[in-house]
């Protein structure tokens, strides 16, 4: 199981796409952002309690540990029952629109998205993997990749612990430092500080060890294919949002 988890840290460690440099610093317009989070919102934001109960319903007989974990983890993303201190019994798509109506924008902007062909191809992807595929593809899928980030295995090493104190991160947040967005109403940030370090250590210990070793190959070739469509995503965000890098430039342009 070793050289897996090392072939899926691999995938994590390339998790990093060169439009978060714009993201996270001034500058952007305010029409750029929306659009920027409407793409976010309808492509995983909104359903990912969805996706995980895509999992759950179809997990079969055994791996009770898991089944728990994984329900623990929609019973928070679905009703913000477990970090109901900051969440307040809000659910994560709730506190995300919370965040949204916080820097400005309507509600009614987060309504009848139509998603960019690049947000539709990684949206189709993990509807695919949710609804057909085996339920543990699905679930490293969710787990790991989409609840994961470039920092996994810093996190690991660090065994799940924010070395950051929650007001140091507040403070630092490139939405509340460069954009406006009040501490009262980055309750979401709250959250996901409060429960990250499980949803990780669920993800890498608990999950990884219900992978059977013919599933492995596949399930590293589909993490390859979720990173090769996020960045993808992200790449068509960032061109509808007018931002460009050296690199993007010299692809799109065919140099």
């Amino acid at each position: 199981m070793a050289s897996f988890k090392e072939n899926l840290l691999q995938v994590m460690d390339q998790k990093l796409h060169w439009g978060w440099e714009f993201l996270s610093q001034p500058g952007l317009h305010r029409d750029q952002m929306l659009l920027h989070f409407q793409q976010e919102y309808e492509t995983y934001v909104r359903d990912f309690p969805i996706f995980l109960a895509r999992i759950l319903g179809r997990m079969n007989v055994g791996h009770d540990q898991l089944k728990k974990e994984i329900a623990e983890n929609l019973y928070e993303e679905q009703t913000g029952g477990l970090s109901f201190k900051f969440s307040k019994g809000q659910s994560h798509p709730a506190l995300f629109l919370k965040m949204m109506t916080g820097l400005g924008y309507k509600i009614e902007n987060f309504q009848n998205i139509r998603l960019l062909p690049t947000s539709l191809g990684y949206r189709c992807f993990l509807d695919r993997v949710t609804l057909v595929e085996d339920w543990r593809i699905g679930a490293v899928l969710l787990t790991l990749f989409v609840e994961g980030s470039v920092q996994d295995r810093e996190r690991m090493k660090n065994k799940y612990q924010e070395k950051i104190k929650l007001e140091k991160k507040l403070k630092e947040h490139g939405l509340i430092k460069n954009y406006g967005l009040k501490i009262k109403d980055a309750d979401l940030i709250r959250v996901h500080y409060s429960v990250e370090g499980d949803h990780r250590k669920s993800a890498w210990d608990t999950l990884l060890k219900a992978i059977p070793k013919d599933l492995e190959p596949i399930i590293s070739q589909r993490m390859v294919e979720a990173l090769e469509l996020w960045l993808l995503f992200r790449d068509g965000v960032c061109l509808e949002m007018g931002l460009e890098d050296a690199k993007f430039r010299e692809l799109a342009l065919g140099r």
